[in-house]
């Protein structure tokens, strides 16, 4: 076995200092010391949360009611929907409509309601 002059020098010194307890370290050949394997790990980092707002939803105004018709019409004129801003009148058991100065009463045919002018309830 063959030892290096230095650690020979060494150990000489050890055993020869006064009060001191040496130790004896006798190298015989290299030694490998294989590394830690290194794990890695897949790290999922979650985005900050974002708020969006809804978008606002336009809603159109209704239109102004239009004012019942200021005209007379003429007596078993029929329409399928009343002017706006009728009011129901009921003279002696009988449902009337008013628009303005025309008085209309409600019909049925085979094709829905519709609504007839009449002369003025007594």
């Amino acid at each position: 076995m063959r030892t290096s002059p230095i650690a020979l020098a060494l150990a000489l010194a050890l055993a020869a200092a006064p009060g001191g307890a040496g130790a004896w370290v006798v190298v015989r050949a290299p030694v490998y010391v294989a590394p830690r394997p290194v794990v890695v790990a897949p790290v999922y980092v979650a985005p900050a949360p974002v708020y969006v707002a809804p978008a606002p939803v336009y809603v159109a105004p209704a239109p102004p009611p239009q004012p019942p018709p200021s005209a007379k019409l003429p007596i078993d004129t029929t329409m399928w929907t009343l002017p706006a801003g009728c009011l129901q009148v009921s003279v002696g058991g009988q449902t009337y409509f008013q628009c303005g100065p025309n008085w209309m009463k409600q019909y049925q045919s085979d094709r829905g309601t519709y609504y007839g002018v009449v002369a003025p309830p007594k």
